[in-house]
Formats: C-alpha cells, structure tokens, sequence
C-alpha cells in the first residue's frame, strides 16, 4: 500500500510538471467530426488535426499558418472550412485556399446543411456594431447584418433555423450598466431576437446571461454562459419555452463549461467533480473514483501498482476537462478539446487523453512524463510517424 501510494505520489508530481509544459502549447477551441472515423480538431496558431478513426494527425496547411482557429465544420471529405481570426480556408480536395467575400473580422462559428449551403459567423468590432452573418453558396460567401448590435459569441442550426448567441450591454441610468442574453433566430429571411431585443426584456430566461455556446440536437437547443455575477448559466429548451438548468452536481460545484451531445444530453464539465449529464430532468454526475491511491479497491490498487504512470494520467484527464473549450458526440463518447491543447475521450464513466499538442515537438515529448506515458499506451499518434490524412498542396492565402 504505501508503495504503491509513494509511485502515485511521483506519477502526480511527474504529470504535473508535464502540464505546466503542455499549457504552453497553443489551446483546442473547436471540434467537429461526421462520425468516429472522422473528426477535426482546431485551435491557436494554425493548429488543426484529423483522426482518421486509427490515429491523430496533425495538417499542414503548406505554409506556416499563425492565425487562430475558432471554429470547424464540412459537408464531406473534399468539402472542409476552417476559420478563425479574419479568415476561413477551404478544402476542396485538392488544396487549401482562403475564401472569398469574408469581412476580415473573427470568425467565431461555421455550421452548414451542404456543400453550396454553409454559414459562418463574424464577430462585430464593438458592442455598438451588430455582428455579420455570411452564407456560403459554393462559390463565394454573401453578408447579411443582424438586426441590431450585440457581442455575438456561437452560431447552431436548428432545423431550418439558424442560431446565433451573445449578449448586449444596456444602461438603463447613467451609473448602470447592465448584461443581458441575446439569441437570434433566422427562418428564412426574417430574424426574431429573443431576451434582450434592444429595446426591452422579452425572455428572462434568454435575457438571464451572456452566452458563449449554443448548441442544437433534434429538437433540443442550449444555451451556456455567466451572468453578472460570473456563475456559469445552463437554459434549456426542448421545442418550447426556455428554462433554467438547476446547477450540475448540486449547490458549490463550479460549472467550467457545457455542450448539448449529439443524443441531445445537456453535459456539463465541473471544475472539481468530472462531469454531468442531464437525463430525465435531473443531472447524473461522473467523477474520477479517487486520486493518490486514497480510497482505491483491490481492483484499482493492483492497476495501479503495475502501472501507476498510465494510472496518474488518467486520473489528470478529468482534472483537464474543467478546461474543456469545446466538445463533439454522443453524451456517452465524445471528445472534448482543452485550453492545455488536449484531446480527451470520454467514454461512459471513463476519460482518457488521446492527444496531446505537446507530443508534437520531440524535444519536449523527450522530456515530457505525460508524452512517455501516453506513447507507451499507444494513445498519442503525435510521437508516431505521421500520416497525413488528406494530401496537402500548398496553401493560396492572400493577405491584405
């Protein structure tokens, strides 16, 4: 027992040191895949990697790339956009290349129904200016403003309507400024503003928080974000009202972050308890079993004792998902993307990092405990040969 205490003790400071090297690596902030054998993921400094249903892979784009990505999405293999801070590149399946007709602003969302049907949103350069929503028609991307000015943060599609989230600043006297939620819904050429609708309240529950996220599955849409006191805030809506989330977990569990899984499970990362799963009006919690061998049954202690490297990390995959950015899939396996520039496999009550960004640079996967840990469970293809899966001509970016 205290031996096996004494090597989880040395795996924890081990992994630890690990990740203070891998959170200086560039963030993931977006996923998206069409299915387990094909997912992306994208993020800081040109960052993007494919799995292939085998292994990651990191893409080159031909040329260095330092611009952010925020967002992914594609209608087929030779079909994919990638966007981010002023610009969406598009593969066509022969090369990268830069779109046309963007407004140079960030792109924070790209969501689509085809090839010659996609949306992305661009951010407004201030809270006095309303946001941009541009359609692409297989050709080149056509603008269209939102009705009024609002700081717009995450774009979904439900059905035939598209979805944007945000939030507006009001002062309703001159020594208050106030936040309020803002969603847009788009039916054919027509938005309807919900929450704050510049003017007044229309929906507290839309109007209670700033969102960062919106998500839609089936008839399900959520909503996530702070309210004015920093509390992270969940509204629901299954076809009908919008209504708040009870908090995950229970009272005093800090809610890091949310998505709606592809089943239309709201999933909510806790900062310190794993995560939970909104099933049948309440929430499910998933947490790690114990950490330092306190509390461990045989089972777990025998695991444990024989590998207690392969054990302390994954014991440091749910610590990482309190920084979850982004997640894609069903509630019961999906992939979260992490500020530490991680990919983590939650599947049921297990969670697993199978990529990590760091394990890209062989100098630092030499000398990174986690990198080691990883290759030797096979779970980080960064430290194999890398595969390539698409071929990558140079990329065609014009600059202005």
């Amino acid at each position: 027992m205290s031996q096996v205490r004494r090597a989880l003790g040395l795996g924890v400071a081990l992994v630890l040191c690990g990740a203070t090297a891998a959170r200086a690596q560039q963030s993931f902030r977006a996923i998206w895949g069409s299915g387990p054998a094909n997912i992306w993921a994208v993020g800081d400094g040109g960052t993007a990697v494919h799995f292939d249903g085998q292994a990651w892979t990191p893409v080159s784009f031909g040329l260095p790339v330092t611009n952010s990505f925020a967002a992914v999405w594609g209608s087929g293999p030779n079909n994919m956009f990638v966007g981010g801070e002023g610009l969406v590149l598009r593969w066509n399946g022969q090369a990268w290349a830069e779109t046309q007709g963007l407004t140079g602003r960030t792109i924070v969302g790209l969501v689509g129904r085809s090839a010659t049907q996609v949306y992305t949103l661009a951010q407004s350069y201030s809270d006095t200016e309303a946001p941009t929503l541009l359609t692409w028609n297989g050709r080149a991307w056509t603008p269209t403003s939102l009705p009024m000015p609002f700081r717009a943060n995450a774009l979904a599609l439900s059905g035939a309507t598209v979805l944007v989230a945000g939030f507006a600043m009001h002062d309703p006297t001159p020594n208050q400024r106030r936040t309020y939620g803002v969603l847009a819904r788009r039916v054919a050429a027509r938005w309807v503003m919900a929450g704050w609708n510049g003017r007044a309240v229309t929906d507290r529950a839309v109007a209670a928080a700033g969102w960062s996220f919106v998500g839609a599955a089936g008839t399900a849409i959520l909503l996530s974000g702070e309210n004015e006191e920093g509390e992270r805030v969940l509204a629901l809506s299954r076809g009908a009202a919008f209504t708040a989330l009870p908090t995950a977990g229970g009272s005093g569990n800090r809610v890091a972050a949310a998505f709606l899984a592809s089943d239309g499970v709201p999933v909510a990362f806790l900062g310190e308890a794993g995560l939970a799963r909104y099933v049948r009006g309440a929430w499910a919690v998933t947490s790690p079993q114990s950490s330092a061998g306190v509390g461990l049954n045989p089972q777990q202690m025998m695991q444990a004792a024989q590998n207690p490297m392969a054990y302390v990390v994954r014991q440091a995959a749910w610590g990482d998902l309190g920084s979850t950015l982004a997640a894609w899939g069903p509630s019961n396996d999906f992939h979260a993307v992490t500020q530490q520039g991680r990919i983590i496999r939650v599947h049921a009550d297990t969670a697993q990092i199978v990529y990590d960004a760091a394990c890209a640079n062989p100098q630092m996967a030499a000398v990174n405990p986690i990198c080691q840990a990883l290759q030797g469970q096979g779970a980080t293809p960064a430290l194999q040969t890398p595969r390539p899966p698409l071929p990558m001509p140079s990329i065609r970016v014009k600059r202005p």
